[in-house]
């Protein structure tokens, strides 16, 4: 039975089953109730807004210019499986046996490792990854790289074939071999069977590149070369013999990958900035290269990639980022492509708007039915990582549309490895991060989609020995405008049904109309045993013990009642900020917490039914990125002095910067000249230009010191 105060007229807008997750491109006033406006560090599986799984730290790695890294499952093997016959006449198998790095063999089918670059130095890691008490002893000590070259590019190939003493060709195990390249030096191969990698000498240097059809493809520049067939070390057919020479493409590449085409034939798919290629690498014929049609064709002639790393393969597609954004087609069921490709991310539009210039860093992972795009996301390094669920709505009868989470934040993916561990598809991230562990580097290797809802880091002992520290995950979402969209109504109050609550949970409920900023009407801590650790020190530690399993929680959270508030208002509206058409409410809250369900209560607002005399505004009105605003005085711009002549003032400046040294170090000298065009006066523009000269000449001494230091 309704209460009298909703008989009366009270509004009861309420929002729920987000199965369809984020949408930041739309209008709030048009969302529908199982979307919302935006979300970070949150899940929306099964409709529930929830605390996404934690990132647990597994290893600090060496302090310095981390430049790639992947994770790498090596299979040389020493010794086939083979059946002999012991002394009492019974029959043993010996199972096969694979290498070590130190030469020694055992008996595994395969041997994971993390192998990593930073500062042109390789590094390896066995699994279970454990922190070393030094790194120097886990790295490959036959090879270097360029140490200030921004990135590495590592690529898997397969080794069946090997080329002999007298020049033929021998068939060998096959082995998976790890190729390393930087785009300057000799190329570095390990393929875990020694502790010192080797150099590639007869491969192309080059940077992007992709193992498809059975060859290793290099491209260096808008050129692509591929190696001998079943043998990436060897490149001799490209020199004789038919089917030689290399492939172009009108522009440097900016990445490569190997995915099926049309018909299911296997093909090698070369992005440039603006365009898209293919090259039929399933022929393994060399000869039969010049002949096969279409064996070089354009996919897309107005869509490239810009990210290398970003490319990735999930649900039947193929995934990268281009200038405009994320793009997937289906090259294998598609007879056609244009450049007419939709782009795939319009609903994280909020994201996109604060994203840095600079795409070419973004990398991405699929792991289950989640796809990852780590962004610059407000400053240069990716901050955020958009994260796409093909499992929002995953009951057999449900439409299965998939749903972007929203952003997940905490780490800095430079790039994103998975593979499968022991039968286990697990996933990890080379990230860079805001906070050193105490071994004073920044660089570490996290393993994402972990069961916890908190994230775990290191912390690294002066013997070398590591414990684990717990941080609650601080995860938001914002919900639809709720309202009638008609009528202006008062705010009264809110209510949510909170579920899945573990551990310590601190909750903040704001609101807000179309105008002004968030206003708090709810904080609260929520106490919540769910884990050993929270009561294992206890006196009650038995009698909790004794309860068994102990499962997440809930509550009904009922927030205060909106008071009006004179003061609360804002330059875009005469009323009150309790006081709109239609309101959102913003969830804020660290651990683990899952929001069900959110009512608002609203009253109606009287307002007279009749017109309003004409309003000019004399006061401009200033509203930020939070919705904070201002009323202050200005001087009229000039480019809106319709008339008026737009003066303008043009300086060009040079300053020189030198920097010593206390040693016997040459001093650093740079100098730089800068323009600067003003509307304000001749000065200013002398000053300005003045300005940006020395700091750019600044910038150039110093980026020389660092390199050549006192």
């Amino acid at each position: 039975m309704k209460s009298d105060n909703i008989k009366a007229g009270r509004l009861v807008k309420s929002t729920a089953n987000w199965i369809h997750g984020m949408n930041s491109v739309r209008s709030p006033w048009t969302l529908p109730e199982d979307q919302y406006k935006f979300g970070m560090n949150v899940n929306c599986r099964g409709g529930v807004i929830q605390t996404r799984n934690g990132f647990k730290m597994k290893l600090s790695l060496p302090s310095g210019n981390f430049q790639g890294g992947i994770i790498f499952n090596a299979n040389k093997q020493a010794k086939a499986a083979f059946t002999t016959l012991n002394d009492s006449g019974k029959y043993v198998t010996r199972n096969a046996t694979i290498y070590w790095p130190d030469g020694l063999e055992v008996e595994l089918t395969e041997q994971s490792f993390a192998v990593f670059c930073v500062d042109g130095k390789v590094y390896w890691s066995p699994f279970p990854l454990v922190q070393p008490k030094s790194w120097v002893d886990y790295q490959l000590k036959g090879v270097e790289l360029d140490a200030d070259v921004k990135n590495v590019n590592m690529c898997v190939a397969t080794q069946s074939a090997s080329v002999n003493s007298t020049g033929g060709t021998t068939i060998t195990p096959s082995h998976r071999v790890l190729i390393i390249q930087d785009g300057i030096n000799t190329p570095v191969y390990w393929d875990g069977s020694n502790l010192t990698g080797l150099y590639a000498d007869a491969m192309p240097i080059g940077f992007w590149m992709a193992f498809s059809g059975n060859r290793l493809w290099v491209a260096n520049g808008n050129i692509i070369f591929a190696s001998d067939l079943a043998n990436p070390l060897s490149w001799s057919e490209r020199e004789s013999g038919f089917g030689r020479g290399d492939f172009s493409v009108a522009r440097p590449v900016t990445a490569m990958q190997d995915h099926v085409g049309q018909n299911n034939d296997t093909r090698l798919y070369v992005f440039t900035e603006q365009s898209t290629y293919s090259l039929a690498s399933g022929v393994l014929d060399r000869t039969q290269w010049a002949t096969t049609a279409n064996f070089q064709q354009t996919l897309l002639p107005n869509l490239g990639c810009v990210a290398g790393r970003s490319i990735t393969l999930q649900a039947g597609l193929m995934w990268w980022y281009s200038q405009g954004g994320l793009i997937s087609i289906d090259v294998a069921a598609s007879s056609y492509l244009s450049s007419q490709v939709l782009y795939k991310d319009v609903e994280m539009a909020k994201a996109k708007r604060l994203m840095a210039p600079d795409y070419t860093g973004i990398c991405s992972a699929t792991f289950e039915n989640y796809l990852l795009y780590s962004i610059p996301y407000l400053e240069p390094l990716n901050s955020a990582t958009m994260v796409l669920d093909y499992a929002a709505a995953s009951e057999w009868t449900q439409s299965r549309f998939p749903a972007w989470a929203g952003v997940w934040t905490g780490i800095r993916p430079v790039q994103w490895a998975t593979n499968t561990i022991n039968s286990v598809p697990r996933c990890f991230a080379f990230s860079v991060d805001y906070s050193s562990t105490n071994d004073g580097s920044f660089n570490h290797l996290w393993e994402a989609f972990v069961p916890e809802r908190y994230d775990t880091y290191l912390e690294i002992n002066q013997d070398g020995t590591t414990n684990e520290r717990v941080n609650r995950i601080y995860c938001q979402f914002e919900t639809a405008l709720l309202g009638d969209e008609m009528d202006l109504k008062q705010l009264v109050y809110g209510e949510l049904d909170c579920t899945q609550i573990a551990g310590t949970v601190d909750v903040k409920v704001s609101y807000k109309g179309n105008k002004g900023s968030y206003i708090p009407i709810l904080e609260s801590r929520l106490l919540a045993v769910t884990e050993k650790y929270q009561y294992d020190t206890s006196q009650k530690a038995d009698e909790i013990a004794a309860l068994g399993f102990l499962q997440t929680q809930y509550r009904r959270l009922i927030t205060e009642n909106v008071t009006k508030r004179i003061s609360s208002t804002s330059c875009e509206s005469d009323l009150t900020l309790d006081v709109d058409k239609a309101f959102s409410f913003l969830v804020e809250w660290c651990g683990g917490f899952g929001v069900d369900s959110v009512r608002m209560y609203q009253d109606p607002w009287s307002e007279p039914s009749f017109g309003r005399k004409s309003h000019i505004e004399t006061t401009p009105c200033v509203v930020g990125e939070d919705g904070v605003s201002i009323s202050i005085q200005l001087s009229p711009a000039p480019e809106e002095q319709a008339g008026n002549q737009l003066t303008s003032w043009s300086s060009s400046q040079t300053r020189t910067v030198t920097l010593t040294c206390t040693n016997s170090t040459p001093a650093v000298s740079a100098t730089a000249t800068a323009s600067y065009l003003s509307y304000v006066s001749l000065q200013d523009a002398n000053d300005s230009a003045g300005e940006l000269a020395l700091q750019q000449a600044t910038n150039a001494a110093q980026q020389y010191r660092n390199t050549h230091p006192c």
